[in-house]
């Protein structure tokens, strides 16, 4: 049986924990579905427009550490623009327009003087935000009253003194973007993470970075070649139908033995890494392995949140903003291709995250309400002539985090010898973002060399 470890997937876990193991001096065998790397987190060329556009907007922030440790691993790190410093912009119908800036100053202050600086909160809700950011500071988070544990983001705010204004037009916002949720669902015990290290830790980890290019050109193609450079193989088109399994393993277990692809070939490994969807996870396994063991039937429970894109291509700029959140519309987010790519062409993306509500509606009917309102927040926009619409729907962008559904989330080692997981949604502690992703990948990693010394 092949030394190599096996990873099937080919996304950020994957190709993460591919690079780790490589840099550490394992062999890696990398094996992808489609035709393409970058899973759920990819670009793509759409020929009408000749423009390279993302599945969805990803966003990274200065403190994904263990992304941006990836990125500069593989050599790709200059190919993320970040703010000097982080400022959002929000728009409101009728064209108002307020921001929040933060100073570089040490932790809290930041925060605190760019709360107190700000237009876009009245003065109640500025003592709001400093009272959340010195209780997530403390140490003692018992004694300040945010203890997260079975309460959704919302229940959780509420506790913590911030008014339904302040949630509505500044919490949900960044709750959605992080947790592709409402916060009437999404856990509040995945939201504090992200509070916490997005804008209380420190100045620069809380700075927005922005993929200067297609999000695939900012890190597939360099990272296939590292693992090719150390001795591996990645391999496109392989379609994996299922993980072989042996009985009487050292110690009684069960053991993974490799995978059998859809064109009935079979890959042997010892070690195997799955790093796909828990929905994709769970076609792979056999009936008996899934029901034997409470950490793979728990998978069942998970319930994906969806994502639509807009993409506009107007004849002329409507704004000059790299992007904005939306308030009191039924989009949240406004990312301008033009300025954050640098392409000639006039193009505005649109976001509508944890859109279960949405998602089955027609593309036609849910353009026309992106462009009215659009136009309703941009007044530029209504004289400026449309010239092309694309709609995305990412019917599982990510999973639901919601309270019921934390303690499914499973570990990088399982039960299986020989089997470990990688995902942004196994147990990292976090959403399911790129930096979560990339931390699973590097954890199961860790793993594997561990086992493997």
């Amino acid at each position: 049986m092949s030394g190599e470890v096996l990873i099937v997937g080919g996304g950020f876990a994957g190709l993460a924990a591919g690079v780790a193991l490589a840099r550490a001096g394992l062999k890696v065998r990398l094996v992808e579905q489609k035709p393409y790397l970058g899973g759920r987190a990819r670009s793509f060329h759409h020929a009408p427009t000749d423009t390279v556009l993302d599945n969805g907007q990803h966003v990274f922030m200065g403190c994904y550490h263990d992304a941006l440790d990836f990125l500069k691993t593989i050599g790709t790190l200059d190919r993320v623009r970040f703010q000097e410093r982080l400022k959002v912009a929000f728009l409101g119908r009728g064209g108002v327009r307020t921001s929040l800036a933060l100073p570089s100053l040490p932790a809290p202050w930041h925060m605190v003087v760019g709360a107190i600086a700000s237009n876009a909160f009245a003065w109640p809700e500025k003592l709001q935000i400093v009272r959340a950011g010195r209780a997530l500071r403390s140490q003692d988070a018992k004694r300040n009253g945010i203890a997260t544990a079975g309460l959704t983001v919302d229940e959780w705010l509420a506790r913590l003194g911030q008014s339904e204004r302040l949630r509505r037009n500044f919490w949900d916002l960044l709750c959605i973007a992080a947790l592709n949720e409402s916060p009437q669902i999404a856990a509040a015990a995945v939201f504090e993470p992200v509070m916490r290290l997005a804008l209380f830790q420190s100045a620069q980890d809380s700075r927005i970075g922005f993929a200067t290019s297609g999000l695939s050109e900012c890190y597939t193609e360099a990272a296939a070649a590292f693992i090719r450079e150390h001795g591996g193989k990645v391999e496109v088109g392989r379609d994996v139908k299922e993980l072989l399994f042996a009985a009487g393993a050292p110690g009684g277990k069960m053991a993974c033995e490799g995978v059998r692809l859809s064109d009935g070939s079979v890959i042997r490994s010892r070690t195997v890494l799955s790093a796909v969807p828990p929905f994709a996870f769970i076609r792979l396994l056999p009936e008996e392995v899934m029901q034997g063991h409470p950490c793979f039937s728990a998978l069942a429970r998970f319930r994906p949140s969806p994502i639509i894109s807009i993409n506009f291509w107007f004849d002329r700029s409507v704004t000059e903003l790299d992007f904005a959140g939306l308030r009191g519309t039924t989009i949240q987010w406004l990312f301008n291709k033009e300025r954050l790519h640098g392409i000639p062409q006039h193009v505005i993306s649109l976001v509508l995250s944890g859109a279960h509500d949405y998602i089955q509606r027609d593309s036609a009917e849910l353009t026309a309400l992106a462009l009215q309102e659009l136009q309703e927040l941009l007044p530029a926009a209504r004289n400026a002539r449309l010239v092309h619409s694309l709609l995305i729907k990412e019917r599982w962008a990510t999973f639901s985090p919601a309270v019921d559904l934390l303690a499914a989330r499973p570990p990088a080692v399982t039960p299986i010898r020989g089997l470990y997981l990688a995902g942004d949604w196994t147990q990292t502690g976090l959403p399911a973002t790129i930096e979560s992703a990339v931390k699973s990948g590097f954890t199961a990693a860790a793993e594997i060399i561990e086992e493997r010394q």
